[in-house]
């Protein structure tokens, strides 16, 4: 591949104490089959080694970047890859999470959907799940056109925020618009984005390989969570008109209803068992 010949991508890699996972998310950018690319990783106020280890990997190769803010900017990386998509150089950006993998072609084969597709400003793809291990445990499928993701958006997030690319200088400002300190930022900003009509797609399968652990994020404060996501999806009928279809709006009361009943401790299993029934 002739990299003069390429746009560049910016894969922008937002991390907080992720010495555990950090090396093989890069590793995984470097050995891509796209190779005009840029790494930006900015390390969300480590307390662990993570800097050491971003610092190994920027003296290695000239296309990692690393950022470094001295403490936790919060909003669960959003704010941190605002920071670090502000020195994007590339045509397009893509996201990682620190704690995932990108399948070797993942980049190759979104830049030539972009490439061949002008009127998609962003194209996620299938998730495939991975333990702490690494061991697969299935594949999250997600709608694959522009409509169909549109009228999904209520009963879950039907794009795969780690394994997005989109559009750099499309949007004025930072991508993420910042409302909740904890998380949605991601969901609600996408939803503003293609209602707004950009054109969204997924590709039918699994680019990125998705770690589901104990540190995780969603598995934290998982009542708190979900009324606050909750409110983002009245927000989406209250400021923007939109209108679920009833069985999605059934079923989501369903899940708010079961999430409220039952003991906390007994939320993730509940959780993990109707992200299956919804493959969400």
């Amino acid at each position: 591949m002739n990299a003069q010949n390429t746009p560049l991508v910016s894969v922008i890699m937002p991390v907080y104490n992720g010495e555990r996972y950090v090396a093989q998310a890069i590793e995984s950018i470097l050995t891509q089959t796209y190779t005009h690319l840029e790494l930006l990783v900015l390390d969300n106020g480590s307390t662990d080694g993570t800097a050491a280890i971003l610092r190994n990997y920027a003296e290695q190769d000239p296309r990692v970047h690393c950022l470094f803010h001295p403490e936790p900017l919060g909003h669960a990386g959003e704010a941190a890859s605002n920071m670090a998509s502000r020195q994007a150089k590339g045509q397009y950006i893509a996201k990682l999470d620190a704690d995932d993998l990108a399948v070797s072609s993942r980049i190759e084969k979104q830049v030539a959907f972009l490439e061949g597709n002008p009127d998609i400003f962003l194209v996620g793809s299938y998730l495939e799940l991975i333990d702490g291990a690494g061991q697969s445990k299935g594949i999250r499928t997600y709608p694959l056109s522009s409509d169909a993701i549109y009228r999904e958006f209520y009963l879950r997030f039907p794009v795969a925020n780690p394994a997005i690319m989109y559009r750099n200088g499309v949007v004025e400002g930072d991508f993420y618009q910042l409302r909740n300190k904890l998380f949605t930022d991601d969901y609600y900003s996408l939803f503003v984005y293609l209602h707004g009509g950009l054109a969204f797609a997924n590709l039918p399968e699994p680019l990125t390989r998705y770690r589901v652990h104990d540190r995780n994020t969603v598995f934290t404060n998982l009542r708190a969570k979900w009324d606050i996501n909750m409110d983002v999806k009245r927000s989406f009928i209250r400021e923007f008109g939109y209108t679920p279809p009833f069985t999605h709006r059934l079923l989501v009361g369903l899940i708010s209803a079961g999430i409220h009943t039952f003991p906390e401790r007994f939320l993730i299993r509940i959780m993990n068992r109707t992200r299956k029934l919804l493959n969400a």
